[in-house]
């Protein structure tokens, strides 16, 4: 089983990928998460437990090499203002065996998208995560969050 750790504090310099220990020579690292909507298309409460999509890989820096899957495994995302944690560990990469943590909170059933895009072939790295925050008394909101 794979457990990935990406880590930057904002720069190229400073940017890391290992594997089970391994420092892993990445060209680019994609990971894209969607959960279930409404008929509108907008985000609804329960997370995964709605089900959804993921596709990740890691494309390694070698002329020619395949992508690389993530899944099954873990992956830790340190980057300069939150941490991101996805796991699945389900052989066959069901969803519904994906669990996703921001910060060290559990937001499994809040996660509406994640994606992350570091492509150091192309000089282009972009992420962010959505959660949906139901409030009882209030008007539940969805929140993005900026990670790369």
């Amino acid at each position: 089983m794979n457990y990935f750790i990406f880590s930057t504090r904002g720069d190229w310099d400073s940017t890391s990928l290992y594997n089970n220990g391994q420092e892993f020579l990445a060209g680019k690292l994609y990971i894209q998460l969607s959960t279930s909507r409404d008929l509108d298309g907008s985000p609804v409460r329960g997370g995964l437990s709605n089900g959804g999509a993921m596709t990740a890989y890691v494309l390694p820096q070698e002329d020619g090499a395949n992508e690389f899957a993530i899944f099954p495994g873990k992956i830790d995302l340190d980057v300069p203002t939150h941490k991101v944690t996805v796991e699945n560990t389900s052989p066959q990469f069901a969803i519904e065996f994906t669990r996703v943590w921001l910060d060290g909170e559990d937001v499994t059933e809040q996660v509406v998208d994640l994606e992350v895009n570091v492509d150091a072939i192309n000089n282009n790295v972009s992420g962010f995560i959505t959660i949906y925050k139901h409030h009882f008394l209030a008007s539940d909101e969805v929140a993005t969050y900026n990670l790369l």
